[in-house]
């Protein structure tokens, strides 16, 4: 790896860094000044800061799990996961274009967050509740937005792959 490529390695690594302490961070203020359930209006009829803790992953999936099975299950999911998506941005770096680096660099924060939250407390801390007027659409946190964002870099990487093919 020459040291270009090698910097590049390294300021991904401090984004993620960056990222994930920004993450937990806000968590950790959430949980010290903001009562379970509170709702506080950020931007009117459409995201209030309130305290949730979701005991599943995404739209409270699995919650309803005894904790014998739910917390192995996605705590062992999310560490493999984790695991290798470093192992491939370690291993593939030279090979992958610029949009799944940009998404393995947003996502690996936010699967890590979420990850601790899920491993210290039993659930992850969620606190931007998006909606529209009074449809409410979610509960999130940073590393879901995160999370969000890498997606979308993927999503990018495959447009841009597929129009290379095409032409």
């Amino acid at each position: 790896m020459d040291g270009e490529c090698l910097m590049k390695l390294r300021y991904s690594a401090f984004i993620i860094a960056v990222l994930l302490a920004i993450d937990l961070v806000s968590k950790i203020w959430i949980r010290a000044n903001i009562p379970l359930y509170e709702l506080t209006t950020l931007i009117p009829n459409f995201i209030d800061l309130t305290h949730v803790q979701n005991r599943g992953v995404s739209f409270s999936f699995l919650s309803d799990l005894n904790d014998s099975i739910r917390l192995p299950l996605l705590i062992g999911v999310s560490v493999l996961a984790t695991t290798g998506m470093i192992f491939y941005q370690l291993r593939y770096w030279l090979e992958l274009d610029e949009w799944t680096k940009y998404g393995l660099t947003w996502i690996l924060p936010g699967a890590m967050g979420n990850l601790v939250d899920r491993a210290w407390f039993g659930h992850v801390t969620d606190f931007f509740h998006f909606r529209w007027f009074e449809f409410s659409f979610f509960v999130n946190n940073f590393a879901d937005i995160f999370i969000s964002f890498g997606v979308v870099c993927f999503i990018a990487s495959s447009l841009v792959s597929f129009r290379s093919v095409k032409a």
